[in-house]
């Protein structure tokens, strides 16, 4: 039967042409890459916007583009059942990922403040570390050897990036920041994302829905979420400043930080798009790609100095990148429990990048 859940099946790359895998891989390393550079390069021209607002653009943005590629994609004769109550309220359990995204959003902002790009984009592979964690305890899936040492030496290039950038604290960057502040933001955004997408690919096998479907209702939960939140954050704010009018919403804008809200917005649907069109494989190439082009751009636009602990370090990191993706994963427990047949299982949606992208 041609289910709209079967449809959002993870599809094989053989069964797509060339320049499908060649525009995923330059839109996805585009993406990883321009999200850092455009976020650094927006605080450097002096767009100091509430980081909250945002990311509540971009998820608004994200439910829009969603909705129209569920009914362009999935959507079939039978489409309205997915907005029936019975079925809504699944969507209840989307509320924790919601959530992490959420933080993990408002972390990456904190984090490319007080860092530059390439040293972000290398810290940030440690999502593949937390991400095979999360996938043994929460998803009983059974990594192979291969991958144990993949995540070992990702774990000693992060700290060698770290063991750079504390040494050189900033020194020679355009702009200054407080290098163990940022460490830490993308350590615990990093822990955010890997849960994220575990506990997400968890409600994928016990709750079944359209992909682009269920990207809609998570932007919507994590939209509702910072709309509290800045709400909340606003009413403090006017009750501090004696009942003066808080500030208006796109206060500290920029045009580029308009680009921001829109590349934040693409990284979100790509997630999705990676998960249903490229593998393992494709998606461990653009990471490489994306810490390479980002050292690069750094050192053009940032002035900020590569020295020869970040080259080691960036080595061993693209090396246990491509070997953990390119090694195939055991079928999980709970794919064997459904007798579901034994192989490689889909990508959470954390080895797909940011967001994410979230």
């Amino acid at each position: 039967p041609n289910s709209s859940f079967q449809k959002c099946v993870v599809l094989p790359m053989a069964a797509h042409s060339l320049w499908v895998r060649f525009a995923l891989l330059s839109v996805l390393t585009l993406q990883n890459t321009g999200q850092a550079v455009l976020i650094k390069l927006a605080q450097i021209r002096g767009s100091h916007p509430d980081s909250l607002v945002v990311m509540l653009f971009a998820e608004l943005v994200k439910v829009v583009g969603s909705i129209l590629l569920f009914f362009s994609m999935e959507a079939d004769n039978s489409w309205a059942r997915h907005f029936y109550p019975s079925s809504l309220k699944g969507s209840i359990k989307l509320l924790p990922t919601a959530l992490l995204f959420a933080v993990q959003n408002q972390l990456l902002f904190e984090a490319l403040h007080n860092l530059d790009p390439a040293v972000y984009q290398a810290l940030s592979q440690l999502k593949i570390l937390w991400a095979g964690v999360f996938s043994v305890i929460l998803l009983g899936k059974s990594l192979s050897q291969i991958q144990w040492v993949a995540l070992v030496l990702l774990a000693c290039g992060a700290s060698l990036v770290q063991l750079e950038s504390g040494m050189c604290g900033g020194k020679g960057s355009v702009v200054a920041g407080d290098p163990l502040r940022g460490f830490v933001a993308v350590v615990i955004a990093c822990v955010t994302s890997g849960l994220a997408g575990c506990y997400t690919e968890l409600m994928l096998k016990t709750h079944r829905m359209p992909m682009w479907l269920q990207s809609a209702q998570v932007a919507l939960a994590s939209a509702f979420i910072l709309s509290v939140t800045l709400q909340s954050k606003r009413l403090l704010a006017a009750s501090d400043a004696g009942g003066a009018p808080p500030r208006e919403l796109t206060d500290g804008f920029i045009p580029l930080t308009w680009g921001v809200v829109a590349i934040i917005s693409l990284g979100g649907l790509m997630v999705v798009a990676v998960l249903r069109y490229a593998d393992n494989l494709l998606k461990g190439i653009s990471m490489v790609f994306s810490l390479l082009l980002s050292g690069f751009v750094s050192v053009l636009m940032f002035q900020t100095e590569i020295g020869i602990v970040f080259c080691v370090a960036a080595v061993v990191i693209c090396c246990s990148v491509f070997l953990y993706q390119a090694s195939p994963t055991t079928v999980s427990a709970i794919d064997d429990r459904e007798g579901r047949p034994s192989g490689k299982v889909r990508a959470s949606p954390v080895m797909g990048g940011n967001k994410d992208v979230a």
